[in-house]
């Protein structure tokens, strides 16, 4: 059963309220946080075009990584590259992780898939990925899957003044599958070799695992006939994060199907070690690392029974889109409000900011007040507030209430839990917040002042304790024509290769200024 807040416990630290935690996860397919907490069972239907770049001509006869666009299959060849086209003849049956799942680095990404592939963490084979997809088939086959879905975070990249570019990991992230059998349900469209790069800084990102990819020359010939420069892989490394960008924005990546009645995750209330293990540290730092040995067999035989039970098995509850609306409803309504509430905004006295706040909590608060919904006495007291209740009850259960639990899997019951818990905690706010400025138009301005603070201090722990990834964006966001002018250097991957690829101590240290002339 999640365990979830109950308004009175602190918010900085509060890690046994499991409900906004994976909530935050339910929407789509997401590289953050980093740490991935959830293991999906996932269909790519057939009919599906994945990609594989390559050095030869040779189509792999073990098992290999697949990307679904051609810019991130294009990264893994120099000259001569090959980019194989694989079509899914049928659906093929993966396992989904979460988080930046691909990220070769330490600090969390590769956790889950350790206790899959070898039963415990293996922090020393963060970069081991042919021993990796080795043992996650090996793990795999008995329960018929064709491979895994993982993700790879994206370098967002924003203009900044004094002509500088700041770079920092944000989304968009990008998919590849690790596919065990390619004989078996795909088969070959195009096999192509394609035009070299020209590479015009030297690449000394290191090479591990999948990405053995050879430090080709500055130059390259370009095939007889050919006129003009040939493809940069610097602006192909840039193109690759773009594509990834591409499936960003709801409805994400549609080419991976998620089964949400088979989501086992991490984020147990009942996992005691990890309860334990977390405790007092935010979600960027939340890890496996501390999950006992029987902890780690009771998720891996949750994970079997979900693999073995009869597929079908469970409502056709679409749990993603109940998740995205809940998010679309809330997310830029409770920033604008922050916004609104902060002492940044630019009103004329802080009476008029009480009256702009109110319109804001009044919008968000409508479709569940009705017109006996009103205080008996004013002002309005959160000691008095039996009348509110029936506001909060609506607003937390409109999405859920009728859903049958007795047609949920387990899996289903924890997200339908999660859903309503965060739905909860989030219209408990909003109405400690209402109570504050339901009279404060034509208050003095001591009371507005007093509304705005009690506010503003509602809708940031709310918002710190939610922590919804939508939040996490460059800013200022570049316009176009920056984002199409200003490609990524490779020094950026130069500076930090260590970083991204080797250490993995990555976003405590990622941002990075580079100045351009």
């Amino acid at each position: 059963m999640v365990v979830c807040n109950d308004g009175r416990t602190p918010f900085v630290g509060m890690v046994r309220c499991v409900s906004p935690l994976l909530f935050a996860g339910a929407g789509r397919l997401t590289s953050l946080p980093r740490q991935g907490h959830s293991i999906l069972p996932a269909i790519v239907p057939t009919g599906t075009i994945l990609y594989h770049g390559r050095r030869d001509g040779r189509v792999p006869d073990m098992p290999d990584w697949l990307a679904f666009d051609f810019e991130h299959a294009a990264l893994f060849c120099h000259s001569p590259c090959y980019v194989i086209s694989f079509q899914a003849k049928r659906d093929l049956r993966l396992l989904y992780f979460d988080g930046s799942s691909a990220a070769k680095m330490k600090g969390g990404p590769m956790d889950s898939q350790d206790i899959v592939a070898w039963r415990s963490l293996q922090p020393d084979k963060y970069i081991s990925e042919r021993e990796r997809i080795n043992a996650l088939c090996d793990w795999g086959r008995p329960f018929g899957l064709d491979g895994f879905v993982r993700m790879e975070f994206h370098l967002c990249v924003s203009a900044c003044a004094e002509c500088s570019i700041a770079l920092t990991i944000i989304v968009p992230p990008y998919s590849e599958v690790m596919i065990c059998d390619i004989s078996d349900g795909l088969e070959v469209v195009t096999l192509l070799d394609v035009l070299p790069k020209n590479e015009t800084e030297p690449h000394t990102r290191p090479v591990v695992g999948p990405l053995d990819i050879p430090r080709s020359p500055p130059h390259v010939e370009p095939p007889p006939g050919w006129h003009g420069s040939l493809p940069n892989y610097v602006v192909g490394r840039f193109e690759a994060h773009v594509a990834g960008g591409w499936h960003d924005h709801a409805p994400g990546e549609t080419r991976v199907r998620l089964d949400y009645t088979g989501l086992v995750t991490f984020y147990d209330a009942t996992l005691s070690s990890l309860v334990d293990a977390r405790w007092e540290k935010d979600r960027l730092h939340h890890r496996l690392e501390g999950i006992s040995a029987a902890d780690a067999a009771r998720v891996l035989t949750e994970l079997q029974s979900v693999l073995t039970r009869k597929q079908g098995k469970g409502s056709s509850v679409d749990w993603s889109s109940i998740a995205r609306v809940v998010m679309e409803r809330y997310a830029d309504r409770l920033e604008y409000l922050r916004f609104l509430l902060s002492p940044n905004a630019t009103f004329t006295d802080t009476a008029e900011q009480a009256s702009a706040a109110r319109v804001q909590v009044l919008i968000m608060l409508t479709p569940y007040i009705t017109t006996v919904d009103v205080p008996p006495d004013v002002p309005a007291s959160p000691t008095n507030a039996s009348w509110a209740a029936p506001v909060v009850h609506r607003c937390a259960t409109t999405q859920t209430s009728r859903i049958p639990l007795s047609m949920l899997t387990p899996q289903e019951a924890r997200i339908h839990a999660a859903i309503e818990h965060t739905l909860r905690e989030i219209c408990r706010r909003l109405m400690l917040v209402w109570l504050e400025f339901f009279d404060v138009e034509g208050a003095t301005e001591v009371k507005a002042a007093q509304a705005i603070e009690v506010g503003r201090r509602h809708i940031g722990e709310l918002m710190t304790w939610l922590d919804w990834s939508v939040w996490v964006r460059c800013e200022p966001a570049c316009s176009l024509g920056v984002r199409q002018r200003h490609s990524i250097p490779e020094s950026a991957y130069v500076a930090h290769g260590t970083r991204l690829w080797g250490t993995g101590e990555l976003l405590p240290s990622i941002v990075a200024i580079f100045k351009r002339g």
